[in-house]
Parts: structure tokens; sequence; C-alpha cells
């Protein structure tokens, strides 16, 4: 069987699950890499090069995927047929109102409460990844969804944090 008929996960021999094993998935994709590498196939058919550069960018692609936890849940509820309709907008107002709070602070701190604010995020998001891991556990779609986006604010937070 082709590496282009399998998932994400299954090229990488894990399971489907918000939390994984980094280094696991560090190793295969190396050793993916080094026996699937367009450059182990100069000397072969143009047809086993296109095979080849093809196979590579899907494990890249993979790879790049489940290394990140927002796009590895993405991934999962695509590979579970789950979508949401783009106009629909996020509506935890609880959620929001602390967003704008939390933004607020940031914006008032100074350097010296930026790693003090980060652990405050990371406590958070490492709450709704264990809700995340029932999510999924429990398929309910929306509600892992939901969490996935409040991740999304959460590393933007990070990232102002980071400027």
């Amino acid at each position: 069987m082709s590496l282009l008929n399998l998932n994400y996960f299954e090229i990488f021999g894990i399971e489907a699950q918000i939390t994984i094993d980094i280094e696991h998935l560090n190793k295969k994709y190396l050793t993916l890499q080094s026996e699937f590498h367009p450059d182990k196939f100069v000397n072969a058919s143009n047809l086993e090069k296109s095979m080849a550069t093809r196979i590579s960018t899907y494990i890249n692609d993979a790879y790049n995927t489940l290394s990140d936890l927002v796009e590895r849940v993405d991934y999962i509820l695509q590979i579970n047929n789950y979508s949401k309709e783009e106009h629909i907008t996020f509506k935890n107002t609880n959620f929001l109102t602390d967003q704008m709070m939390l933004s607020e602070k940031i914006e008032n701190a100074n350097p010296s409460q930026y790693k003090g604010i980060q652990n405050e995020i990371s406590i958070e998001i490492k709450t709704i990844i264990l809700e995340m891991q029932n999510n999924l556990n429990n398929r309910d779609f929306d509600i892992l969804y939901e969490n996935n986006s409040m991740i999304k604010f959460y590393k933007k937070n990070i990232r102002q944090l980071s400027i």
C-alpha cells in the first residue's frame, strides 16, 4: 500500500490523539525521509522520481501537521468528517471576555511580567488539552472544535508576549 493512501497518523504509526509522542514522530519522520527523499532517486526513472517527490511532500505535510497541536486537532476533525461553516463565529462569550481582559493585561504589562503571563496561559492550555482528549474520546467534535479555537487564541497571546 502506498503511503499516499494513509492518513497522517497512519504514516507515522500513531493513534489519532490530541497529544502524541513528539520524539517518536521526529524519529519516524527521519526514517521515512531517509527512505523516500527524492535525492535517493537521482538515477531512477522519471516516474519513480515523481512518486518519491509526491511521497516526500506528503510526509512533510503530515509531519508539519502532526507536530503542531492546533493543526493536529484540525486534522483530527477533518479525518472524522467534521466541518464547521466558515460564517459561524466563535460564540463563547465568557472566554471572549476573558480574552479581552488578557489582551489588555498583555498590553499593560512590562517585559518583566511576560514570563508570569506566559505561565498562566500555559496552565490554561494544559487544562483545555485535557478537555480535548475527553472531547475526542466522546466524539464530541463541536466542543473539540471550540476548544481548539480557544487554543488558537492563547497561541496568539503567547506570540504577543514574544514580540
